[in-house]
C-alpha cells in the first residue's frame, strides 16, 4: 500500500507542476496580448513574411539573370502591345486586306496606258 500511496503522491507532485506551467503560459499569452493585439501580432506576421519573400525573389533574380530579364522584356513587349492593339489590329488588317503601294501603281499604270491606247485609236481612226 506504501508503494501505491507513493505514487499517488508523485502524480499529484507532477499534476500540480504541470498546472502552475499552464497558469504561468495563460498568464504570458494574456501580458503578451495586452502588450501588442491581434491586429499588431497578424500586421507583423505579414510584414515578416513580406520580407522572407522579397528576400526569396531577390535571389532567385541574382541566381537566374537571364530567365529574369527575359521575363521582364516579354512583359514589357506584352504591355506596349496591348497599348497599341488597335494599331497593331489596323496595319496587320492592312497587309492582308488593303492594296500595297506597289499594286495601287501597276494599277494606275494600267489605266494610263488603257487612256493612252484608247487617245491613240481615237487619233488613228479620225485620221483614216
Amino acid at each position: 500500500m506504501a508503494d501505491l500511496e507513493y505514487q499517488l503522491h508523485e502524480d499529484r507532485v507532477l499534476r500540480d507542476a504541470a498546472k502552475r506551467l499552464v497558469k504561468a503560459d495563460i498568464a504570458f499569452v494574456k501580458g503578451d496580448m495586452s502588450q501588442k493585439g491581434l491586429g499588431g501580432r497578424m500586421a507583423d506576421r505579414a510584414k515578416d513574411g513580406a520580407a522572407d519573400i522579397a528576400e526569396n525573389a531577390a535571389e532567385y533574380a541574382d541566381t537566374h539573370r537571364t530567365e529574369v530579364g527575359t521575363g521582364l522584356a516579354v512583359g514589357i513587349l506584352a504591355l506596349i502591345a496591348w497599348i497599341f492593339r488597335d494599331r497593331l489590329a489596323d496595319a496587320v488588317y492592312a497587309m492582308f486586306h488593303d492594296k500595297s503601294a506597289l499594286e495601287e501603281a501597276a494599277d494606275r499604270a494600267a489605266e494610263m496606258a488603257e487612256h493612252i491606247t484608247d487617245d491613240a485609236r481615237s487619233f488613228l481612226n479620225r485620221n483614216t
